[in-house]
């Protein structure tokens, strides 16, 4: 248990007034001494030879020579054994180097020679409830009582060692007195409820709440706190009487409404509750963060009390119209937008949230999430640019930026984001996108060789990347490179992923690997598995019906490209050679 400081100004003050008392006594005494007997000349000499030990001890502590002090404070108690401040203080010594049962010895020492000092039994006191002498304590404080008896801390103190013992009797009589000299008041009306709580005395208890109340019948704390008390005791509408006190003491309480939305909700009358949540919300001097937080409450609760996702919108709006300049109503509103999937919406909300602080990163990539899903190329661009430039050690934006500046059209910058990102990214997964997508817009930008080395790093991070097999294997094809790897990487890629441009790419690396009737097989597959096959396919073909001497079959096929979307000039070109070769 902590021991209780104590202001140790005033003992020092009647200390020296008790030593500067038995000085001038020595004086007085000297100047009659011719009238006394040789014993009492010896006794003046102790009390001298006493005080002046004990003058030495003080000057030694304070010079912080404790242990020089202790050893002076022991001598002054040999020549004087009834000397009581240098026993206080050896027991003050002790107590700082924590030997308890020593500090305790001396104290009580000088509490017995001296009973009426004040200073001796509040230490004495702390020892005893550092020592669980409860009982013990409780008789010091009766003693300080006798001298002080309107003092109201020693009655408090006493209240509460009687409370530490069970003697809730003693207790409650003791703060009674208190209520006699101080009339009611919080902290003596709080101590006495708790001690009927604990009896298990509601009845007491609530009426002790009802009494500080009706003291204070403007103070609205006091109406909560007996409100919450009949809930705790399922007494509803005894609560709500209370609740209905508050609203008639403050109506703009900015707890109130949330209170009672909370207090309907428990009743199962959820429009009720709905309707004061609503008020609540549109309470300017309710802080945004109890909002908030009642807000995910209500639409984590698993025990039917959750609320509409509509009305969590409509929460949502009300935050942002009532606290206009708070950025994190607006990112409320915009992250419910985007657990509904609907982008556009929460973009719009997320953008005005980072107007008013674009500090949190959270809210920024939540906003290019929502671009891209919405795929809003142009604004995905611009974002994604100024949340590198706020936050460029984050791997994400530079990934967007690439994807939207890709669609477009704009290669350079796609390049420079990837290089750049790269560097930051540490998730090999993400790190396998950086490297494909690379791949792929050097390829664009005509950079093959970069393009290949791009592919075989995405490829070392995964083997089974259908997508790099493909691509990869397809613009080998088209420079007629390596086209054993590229129909290996091609035929993992269908294993993988049987989809219309996969079976089409190794259908083509077939072709140039002059394999037509296997060429035939897969870009024939290619076709049947689309609903609307590609000009690309459709026109891949008919190379191949060409090379097989099938030249009306090819001319179908170009005629299906070309009415499909596909290079007019190029297959014009096809149609009329193949009409040469007629």
């Amino acid at each position: 248990m902590a021991l209780q400081e104590k202001n140790n100004s005033d003992y020092f003050m009647e200390l020296f007034k008790d030593t500067l008392y038995k000085y001038l006594l020595i004086v007085v005494l000297g100047l009659i001494i011719s009238n006394v007997s040789a014993q009492d000349v010896d006794d003046v000499d102790k009390s001298k030879l006493a005080m002046n030990t004990f003058l030495d001890a003080e000057k030694n502590k304070m010079l912080e020579n404790y242990p020089e002090a202790a050893k002076l404070y022991e001598k002054t108690i040999d020549i004087d054994s009834e000397y009581d401040p240098a026993m206080f203080e050896l027991g003050r010594m002790y107590l700082y180097q924590q030997k308890f049962e020593e500090a305790l010895f001396w104290v009580e020492k000088a509490h017995k020679i001296d009973p009426t000092n004040k200073w001796y039994s509040l230490l004495l006191v702390d020892l005893y409830r550092n020592n669980y002498q409860i009982a013990d304590a409780i008789d010091v404080y009766l003693g300080l009582l006798e001298q002080e008896p309107t003092n109201t801390d020693y009655l408090l103190n006493l209240s509460r060692l009687y409370h530490t013992i069970d003697d809730y009797k003693e207790a409650i009589a003791t703060l009674e007195k208190v209520e006699k000299l101080e009339g009611i008041v919080e902290r003596t009306s709080f101590l006495k409820r708790d001690i009927y709580l604990q009896e298990k005395d509601f009845d007491k208890a609530v009426a002790t709440m009802i009494e500080l109340s009706n003291t204070y019948p403007q103070e609205e704390k006091y109406c909560l706190m007996i409100a919450e008390m009949y809930m705790k005791n399922r007494q509803a509408k005894d609560a709500l009487v209370w609740y209905d006190k508050v609203l008639s003491i403050n109506p703009d309480n900015p707890y109130i409404q949330i209170t009672l939305a909370d207090f309907y909700v428990k009743m199962g009358d959820k429009a009720k509750a709905y309707e004061y949540l609503k008020d609540g919300y549109a309470n300017p001097h309710l802080d945004l963060d109890t909002k908030v937080q009642v807000m995910i409450n209500y639409l984590n609760a698993k025990d039917g009390n959750s609320i509409k996702k509509e009305n969590a919108f409509e929460l949502a709006k009300i935050l942002t119209e009532v606290h206009p300049t708070e950025p994190k109503s607006f990112a409320i509103y915009g992250d419910l937008f985007f657990q509904d999937s609907l982008y556009a919406e929460a973009s719009q909300q997320l953008i005005k949230s980072i107007a008013l602080d674009s500090s949190n990163y959270a809210i920024w990539e939540e906003l290019l999430y929502s671009l891209s899903m919405e795929r809003n190329d142009t604004a995905l661009a611009e974002y994604s640019q100024r949340t590198i430039n706020l936050f460029p050690e984050m791997d994400f934006p530079y990934y967007v930026n690439a994807i939207s500046n890709y669609q477009l059209g704009n290669t350079k910058k796609v390049i420079s984001a990837l290089e750049t990102g790269l560097y930051f990214v540490s998730n090999d997964q993400l790190m396998e996108q950086f490297y494909m997508f690379l791949g792929d817009a050097y390829h664009t930008d005509n950079q093959n060789k970069k393009a290949y080395e791009a592919y075989e790093k995405a490829l070392k991070l995964n083997p089974d990347n259908s997508l790099v097999l493909n691509n990869y294997s397809y613009y080998l094809s088209l420079e007629n490179k390596q086209l054993e790897k590229a129909a290996q990487m091609a035929k993992r890629s269908i294993e993988i992923d049987p989809n219309a441009n996969n079976l089409d790419t190794y259908g083509w690396v077939l072709y140039m690997q002059k394999n037509y009737e296997d060429a035939k097989k897969y870009i024939g597959q290619a076709i049947d598995v689309s609903e609307d096959p590609s000009p690309e396919v459709l026109e891949h073909m008919g190379d191949v019906y060409l090379m097989l001497g099938e030249l009306k079959m090819a001319k179908s096929y170009w005629r299906k490209a070309k009415k499909a979307g596909g290079n007019v000039d190029v297959l014009n070109r096809k149609l009329k050679r193949g009409d040469d070769r007629e």
